[in-house]
């Protein structure tokens, strides 16, 4: 164990890199956020302040810190509680955080009685409250116990504790789009919002959408009935997407996943797709109908507004050097954090009153698709407490096979 590390509780923080144990934590983008030194005295948290060996971060209602060493940024959620080793190792007393070691060293936490290792190169969740969540955006992360039980948390899965007792599996992770994932993983947390549109946009315009899909799906829903219309639309849409071999085996892989808890951005990304080709693939389903049978894909989109989707987002503080996160199974890719402003266009309404006309192309479908636009604008919070930043929104060319691009 490292010389001064006094954790009895934490049963494997050893084999410790000196350089990384020596080196600085600062505090950066702090609102609302106090400093508890190790002998009770406090300070106010400000930019650039330098942490000393065994000083917690404590951030209030609406408050939020980022924790800088060496590269690594670990994100501080309101209502937090992190105290601050060395270089290599912090405690979780209380909230969320994110700790995202893409770009800089491994990091040791302490979550209640767990032992979490977040190698170089990932970025991992952690949550304690009533019990405690760990969760692997990018990467693996291991998990031990104080009994010296461990477990390893893949890419995109996530475990839950109560107690001590580690599970012998894990489910597939449940993202809250919030400020710390925004950052770490920020092609997942798009992904996820605009399909969580898209679901919202499926739910809001009645019968139309089920009829479409299920007269262009081949296989059987299975989804369990008495659940919103997305729960049962949106593993079909999703399994279609991509090559034609497997379209049943990813079909029921989506429902698995969805009814373990995951997240519909997360779903795609196990599957090996993007937002931007399910949605062209509801667009592709719609033409192979009579004009004016079914809704539009413009109707769906316009109904998936909604405070995840149209509502402006923060800008939020980013990391050093603007790099960005990959996601975890290598389905992100890379993006950034930067860029200009990108217009929502409004759908036009037809002659018959139905808002949007029939879509003819992928591109119209995602230039239709009401995202976030990246222009810096007051943050609002999810809960358990990270403000959301601005991401800039891809328009990448999909082409499906099912879809017939008009003649110029």
């Amino acid at each position: 164990m490292c010389a001064g590390l006094s954790l009895a509780a934490v049963p494997f923080l050893t084999g410790c890199s000196t350089s990384v144990s020596a080196a600085t934590t600062t505090l950066s983008g702090v609102l609302a956020a106090t400093v508890v030194h190790s002998d009770g005295s406090t300070s106010p948290a400000v930019d650039g302040a330098r942490l000393r060996p065994g000083d917690m971060v404590e951030t209030g209602s609406g408050g939020r810190a980022e924790l800088l060493t060496q590269g690594r940024v670990v994100y501080v959620g309101s209502g937090a509680a992190v105290q601050v080793i060395d270089g290599d190792h912090q405690v979780l007393r209380t909230g969320a955080i994110v700790a995202d070691a893409q770009h800089g060293p491994e990091l040791h936490a302490q979550v209640a009685g767990l032992a979490v290792a977040i190698p170089a190169g990932t970025a991992v969740r952690a949550e304690r409250s009533v019990t405690v969540r760990v969760a692997a955006l990018a990467g693996r992360a291991d998990v031990q116990s104080a009994a010296g039980r461990t477990l390893t948390i893949d890419g995109l899965h996530q475990t839950m504790v109560g107690g001590d007792a580690l599970p012998d599996s894990t489910t597939p992770l449940r993202l809250t789009d919030d400020d710390g994932e925004a950052h770490a993983v920020p092609d997942l947390v798009r992904d996820d919002e605009t399909l969580n549109g898209l679901a919202r946009g499926i739910d809001s315009t009645g019968p139309s959408t089920a009829r479409v899909v299920a007269a262009s799906w081949s296989g059987p829903l299975t989804a369990p009935r008495g659940v919103g219309r997305s729960e049962r639309l949106m593993p079909a849409v999703i399994a279609a997407t991509g090559s034609t071999d497997g379209v049943h085996k990813r079909y029921d892989e989506a429902v698995a996943y969805r009814a373990a808890g995951g997240s519909w951005g997360v779903i795609a990304h196990l599957l090996g797709l993007r937002a931007s080709s399910v949605v062209a693939t509801l667009a592709a389903f719609e033409q192979t109908q009579p004009p004016g049978r079914v809704g539009s894909v413009a109707a769906v989109l316009a109904s998936a507004g909604g405070p995840g989707i149209t509502a402006a987002r923060g800008h939020g503080n980013r990391r050093p050097g603007g790099g960005n996160g990959g996601g975890g199974n290598g389905n992100n890719g890379g993006g950034s954090n930067t860029g200009g402003s990108s217009p929502t266009p409004s759908p036009t309404p037809s002659s018959g009153g139905v808002v949007g006309n029939l879509l003819n192309t992928v591109g119209e479908v995602v230039k239709q698709l009401p995202l976030p636009t990246p222009s810096p604008s007051p943050t609002r919070t999810v809960l358990p407490g990270l403000p959301v930043p601005t991401l800039p929104v891809p328009l990448p060319s999909v082409s499906l096979p099912l879809l017939q691009t008009p003649h110029q």
